[in-house]
């Protein structure tokens, strides 16, 4: 199973902050790694809320909102179409992109915008490097692909492959979207279809999984 994420990582507001402000409480639900519908405060001060691939919560409109007051880095990957991107937001507006599409003819392809971070120079000479050595000796390689992620993690720490432990946390904590709160339980003497159409209609659009 190939990897599908999107996360975003704030600095600058609390936790309970962050999640008021995209409409999310918490459950109580903890892992000790990584999934969709959680979120892990850091030793470092930034805040991490996981979700989907190209997922409308951490859509551009979305984030330049949160960002007001604060730092906002999101990344998302989905290595079954190889297209990965790492986006920074400050104070409302967008201040770095970094986006790689695989499903172009060119491995590496790489579109950028702004104001890069420090560490884009160094992760881009190794993968530059890494993907020469890949094509010299004829592997059909896409590092590329991990760019975008890297260099978000050089920003905020956070990587979605590692448990609350690598940042010295305890666990992550699940959330729930406000709205799902406060949906109505389909009536239990409906037939069984129709309780599940009725569910299926009150889940929120975006929650597919």
């Amino acid at each position: 199973m190939g990897a599908s994420i999107g996360w975003l990582a704030v600095k600058g507001k609390r936790g309970e902050e962050v999640l008021d402000a995209l409409e999310l409480v918490r459950n109580e639900q903890t892992a000790s790694h990584p999934h969709r519908g959680f979120s892990l405060a850091l030793p470092n001060g930034w805040f991490a809320v996981l979700t989907r691939f190209a997922a409308p919560l951490i859509a551009d409109d979305a984030m330049r909102r949160l960002s007001r007051g604060c730092v906002v880095v999101t990344c998302e990957y989905d290595d079954h179409v190889m297209v990965s991107s790492a986006t920074c937001y400050v104070n409302g507006l967008r201040n770095w992109r970094a986006e790689h599409d695989g499903q172009k003819d060119d491995t590496r392809d790489l579109s950028t915008s702004g104001s890069l971070p420090a560490a884009f120079d160094a992760i881009h000479a190794r993968i530059e490097a890494i993907q020469d050595a890949a094509d010299a000796e004829g592997d059909d390689v896409d590092h590329y692909y991990s760019l975008p992620i890297e260099l978000a993690q050089s920003v905020t720490t956070f990587h979605a492959d590692l448990p609350a432990s690598a940042f010295g946390a305890a666990a992550y904590e699940g959330w729930t979207l406000v709205e799902a709160t406060t949906a109505v339980p389909a009536d239990p003497d409906l037939p069984r279809k129709v309780r599940k159409a009725v569910a299926k209609a009150s889940r929120p659009w975006w929650k597919f999984w």
